[in-house]
């Protein structure tokens, strides 16, 4: 469970609740996945600002001038708004979905932490915007890491073709494999940055592992679809 006040909706699909992405096949399904997740946690599909992202760096304010051109959603890694009943939506399969509260400022954002925009230093770009466009301070926020690949599961075999060191630094190289930990790397960036830990939870679920969370990486060694992800979702009340 998150730290965050009851006013605040943030919940993360499983696989019982069906793949939530258009590239897994038929669009009127997925569609009827959303609706489903959505409703069972309160919130109408009109409500929802889905994000498309491309593992950039673009950071999108969502207010009252926000029009969807396309149900599949807004291009971005970065979606923040602060008005109420206006729920974020993202897509990940082992990614990190970072749920942000500021209590202060009444502003919430969702963010899309994979290997590049990690790299790109997306958590300290998403600060530094929120500072400055709404005033929010690091220390003020209360952030959820979602479910997400974990150490023990993100595992490549050497030599690593990635070597930057961004990564090297949170990579223990064992057994002949390099195990990547974004975790410890988000955790990382966000105290740096001055949010307090104590403020942060984690979520236990490794995607890599889990039966009820879909996982690329997993996927791509067993030669399965790839194409299947989770949904976060979230909102002030």
């Amino acid at each position: 469970m998150t730290k965050f006040p009851t006013a605040i909706l943030c919940e993360t699909s499983t696989v019982q609740d069906d793949t939530m992405s258009f590239k897994a096949g038929d669009e009127d399904l997925i569609l009827q996945n959303r609706k489903h997740f959505l409703e069972k946690n309160g919130v109408a599909v009109e409500q929802c600002i889905p994000m498309c992202c491309d593992h950039g760096e673009k950071i999108v304010i969502v207010d009252e001038n926000t029009t969807l051109k396309h149900y599949k959603g807004i291009p971005a890694e970065v979606l923040i708004t602060q008005k109420r009943g206006t729920a974020l939506f993202l897509l990940t399969a082992d990614c990190i979905p970072l749920s942000l509260y500021d209590p202060k400022t009444e502003t919430i954002a969702l963010v899309h932490i994979s290997r590049k925009t990690f790299v790109q230093q997306l958590v300290q770009k998403t600060l530094g915007f929120l500072h400055t466009t709404f005033g929010v301070e690091p220390a003020n926020l209360l952030i959820h890491l979602g479910p997400h690949i974990k150490k023990e599961s993100y595992a490549f075999s050497l030599p690593l073709q990635e070597e930057s060191k961004e990564l090297i630094e949170y990579t223990e190289i064992r057994d002949s494999y390099a195990h990547i930990d974004l975790e410890k790397g988000s955790l990382a960036h966000l105290t740096h940055a001055g949010v307090l830990l104590e403020h942060i939870t984690v979520s236990p679920i490794d995607t890599g592992s889990s039966s009820e969370h879909f996982s690329y990486f997993r996927a791509k060694k067993e030669a399965r679809d790839t194409t299947l992800r989770i949904a976060t979702v979230l909102m002030m009340k």
